[in-house]
Order: C-alpha cells, then sequence, then structure tokens
C-alpha cells in the first residue's frame, strides 16, 4: 500500500511497518526540503498503527549527513516508542558509511526489503 511520495522520501507502508525509501541525497535537494519532509515522516509515523520502520537504501548510493541525520531521528523514534528499525537493500558503498559512522551497528542492515519486514515479524 502506497501512502506518500514526498519528493525526497517514498513511502509504503508494509504489514504496519512504515518503509521510507530516500530518493537522493542533499546534493540534489535544498536543506529545507528535507527538514520539511523528514518533519512529515514523523508525523506519519506517529500514526498509532505504526511502530517500526524499515529504511529502504535501494534508490541511493551514499547519503550525506543532512540525509543521515534525518533518517536518525526516525529510527530512534521508533526505538523510543517501542518498536523495531532497520535498514534494508544497502549498496556495499552505502554500507561502507554506515560501518564508519556506526549506524551499521545500532540498527541491523538486511539484503532486501521482503527479509527485514520478516524479521521484524517475527520480532514483534
Amino acid at each position: 500500500m502506497k501512502v506518500t511520495n514526498f519528493e525526497i522520501f517514498e513511502t509504503t507502508i508494509r504489514d504496519e511497518k512504515l518503509v521510507v525509501i530516500p530518493q537522493g541525497s542533499t546534493q540534489e535537494f535544498s536543506h529545507k526540503q528535507i527538514q520539511i519532509e523528514s518533519n512529515h515522516l514523523i508525523r506519519l509515523f506517529n500514526s498509532p498503527e505504526l511502530k517500526s520502520v524499515i529504511v529502504d537504501l535501494s534508490q541511493v548510493d551514499t547519503l550525506d549527513s543532512v540525509m543521515i541525520s534525518a533518517l536518525t531521528r526516525l529510527l530512534q523514534l521508533a526505538r523510543h516508542t517501542g518498536g523495531q528499525a532497520v535498514f534494508c537493500n544497502v549498496s556495499d558503498r552505502m554500507q561502507a558509511v554506515l560501518e564508519r559512522i556506526k549506524l551499521g551497528t545500532l540498527w541491523p542492515v538486511f539484503d532486501s526489503l521482503d527479509s527485514a519486514v520478516a524479521c521484524i515479524t517475527l520480532k514483534q
């Protein structure tokens, strides 16, 4: 089920999990656009039926600090509200970035969206 297609983040809901798919990096979007859309993501995630977040990185090869910060805010919210938060479809280059900044150790990384959904479903 498709929820909203913002310019920067495509979103869907899969089995009561918010799937967020970044569509590019800050080089392609303004800092203000990213802040506005990340605030929309937070409001969307605050829906009572959503507890977990999956960040699908299939559309990006790397992200800069502004985009990572926006996504981290959402991932932390999921954790603080008792849900799960994971990454999936991560390129080798992006995996290196996640490892370097320790995000890959804070939130699990899965090879596919299906495996991320299945793992979260088992843990809930």
